[in-house]
């Protein structure tokens, strides 16, 4: 193997699976993905993948490949941490990572009053639902919505949160009546997420025995765009439900806990000034803005 960046494009492959998740994944093309590999196998005489109708696996010379890559990553990102962990000044790179409704909800404004004061720190916001990976540096700020965060990551609560239900304006209007009573055998419709599965959960149950499944969602964006249609009655967090107009909480119903909200980072660049500083920024303006969360 005589260019090591080659092990860069078999890790991706082995992490992916495909060719097309590989290329995401490094930002480059398909066929750049491809290219490369089918060039690496025949230089070194061998084939490192079987390409299999469910994905690519790893062959015995492809694994001992892929534990090479895992190694020289692990070093790399290890030294780019120690390096960046002696960063005592206020400027420089500085990438945060949330679900895009954190940000929505307050994160790029606080992101926006935090560069006003740190004009020569570079934020870059990456909106993703997945994970992404504080100790492999895909990210150097993470703010999660989690009881549980990552005991092997540094950072602080910045705040609680609770959930109730909701429902549209107009849907509310047009079932008024089994929707007021304490208890009624109407049908009433929900929005139902997909790990509840085909039944509303038993605190609607008990008081809706009729309640019918509308439609499932997958996601918290396309929860709140279902109820906002008036599909039915929904879950959503308080800072959610409550800052849209056109929806209101479920009458007689109170919220309820949900998960908190933390931000991390990874511990060995806790002190690192432009890293520090945010922590401590965001915190306080999630803290400060915690009724809002709350529902109070």
């Amino acid at each position: 193997m005589d260019n090591w960046d080659d092990l860069k494009f078999v890790l991706a492959v082995s992490k992916a699976g495909s060719l097309a998740k590989a290329a995401r994944s490094l930002g480059v093309t398909h066929s750049t993905v491809s290219r490369r590999l089918s060039a690496l196998e025949e230089r070194m005489g061998t084939r490192l993948f079987d390409r299999l109708p469910e994905g690519f696996t790893a062959t015995s010379a492809g694994q001992e490949a892929v534990a090479a890559a895992r190694r020289v990553e692990a070093e790399v990102l290890a030294l780019d941490t120690r390096i960046l962990a002696q960063d005592a000044e206020l400027e420089g790179p500085l990438r945060v990572t949330a679900a895009q409704l954190i940000f929505q909800a307050q994160l790029a404004e606080i992101i926006a009053r935090f560069k006003e004061l740190h004009p020569r720190i570079d934020v870059t916001m990456n909106a993703a639902n997945e994970v992404l990976s504080l100790h492999r540096r895909e990210a150097d700020i993470a703010v999660r919505v989690t009881d549980k965060p990552d005991e092997s990551l540094f950072g602080r609560l910045a705040t609680g949160q609770n959930r109730c239900f909701y429902t549209s304006k107009d849907y509310l209007r047009q079932n008024q009546d089994a929707l007021m009573e304490s208890a009624t055998m109407k049908p009433v419709k929900f929005v139902a997420f997909k790990w509840w599965g085909s039944t509303p959960p038993k605190t609607l149950r008990d008081r809706f025995p009729n309640a019918e499944v509308s439609t499932v969602s997958d996601d918290m964006i396309a929860m709140h765009a279902a109820v906002r249609a008036g599909m039915g009655i929904g879950r959503l967090p308080c800072f959610l439900g409550d800052a849209d107009p056109a929806l209101v909480r479920l009458p007689g119903m109170e919220p309820s806990r949900y998960f908190d909200i933390w931000i991390l980072t990874h511990p060995d660049l806790k002190n690192v000034a432009r890293i520090r500083s945010f922590l401590k920024f965001a915190a306080d303006a999630f803290k400060a803005n915690s009724s809002f969360y709350l529902g109070k």
